[in-house]
């Protein structure tokens, strides 16, 4: 039996989840794209699996700045009352 080759192209859900990483207001449709993006590779050994990663510490970095911005401004709000 030979090895079936690698698919010579990126996959596309890894490319949208780096585009949606990197606009903080949809971080999290990042982050999900981005762990299916990397299932999908390691089964149909696509390329792209850089991108994924990238998409998640992105998406993980933009989710923890909005809960520190949430948090900054509920306790401004919740000051100035």
């Amino acid at each position: 039996m030979s090895a079936t080759p690698a698919p010579n192209y990126t996959n596309r859900l890894a490319i949208a989840a780096i585009v949606f990483s990197m606009l903080f207001v949809t971080a999290i449709a990042g982050v999900i794209c981005g762990h299916v993006a990397r299932r999908q590779i390691r089964e149909t050994r696509e390329h792209g699996d850089s991108l994924a990663v990238a998409a998640l510490w992105v998406g993980y970095i933009g989710l923890a700045a909005e809960i520190l911005a949430l948090i900054g401004y509920t306790w401004i709000v919740a000051r100035g009352s």
